[in-house]
């Protein structure tokens, strides 16, 4: 009966670390990067931000019909962690999800993920590499940030039709 409950009571505390990891991840990393932004006299709310270097995994414009033809509902756009113990965010993943198919049509890594103000800050040695990292890990995976980047990826999937 010990043997059992030990066993349960690891699967119980393995399984609550791997369920709030990411949530605890997300939550730590706002907190920092508001701290940071603040005693740099940035808002997080108005910095601008560019995803230039967003990887496409299919060919634009596009003759897949899932994806040509999908709406702004189902492109889903996700951040891409490393691990499940001990999240770090890589990057941002947008898929087509139609049905039970999920597509994969783009991929914008942490590193592509500009922020020019950051890049200022950091050229003028005001902040160092880890809060420019821990600012852009908040900022890519922030809602304002998901809906940007879902509706650049909507424009790039549909410019030919835009454009008529």
């Amino acid at each position: 009966m010990t043997e059992f409950s030990v066993m349960i009571m690891t699967v119980a505390f393995i399984g609550s670390i791997l369920l709030t990891s990411q949530p605890c991840y997300r939550f730590v990393t706002g907190n920092l990067a508001r701290r940071h932004a603040t005693a740099l006299g940035v808002s997080l709310k108005d910095v601008s931000f560019s995803f230039d270097q967003m990887v496409y995994f299919i060919a634009l414009p596009t003759t897949i019909p899932e994806v040509r033809d999908a709406a702004k509902a189902e492109l889903v756009v996700e951040p891409y962690y490393e691990s499940y113990f001990f999240p770090e965010v890589n990057g941002v993943q947008v898929s087509v999800k139609s049905g039970s198919a999920v597509t994969p049509i783009a991929y914008l890594p942490i590193d592509d993920f500009s922020l020019p103000v950051l890049d200022r800050y950091l050229e003028a040695g005001k902040i160092n590499e880890r809060v420019n990292r821990t600012i852009r890990e908040h900022m890519i995976v922030h809602d304002r940030t998901l809906e940007a980047i879902r509706d650049e990826v909507y424009h790039h999937l549909h410019e030919d039709r835009l454009a008529q």
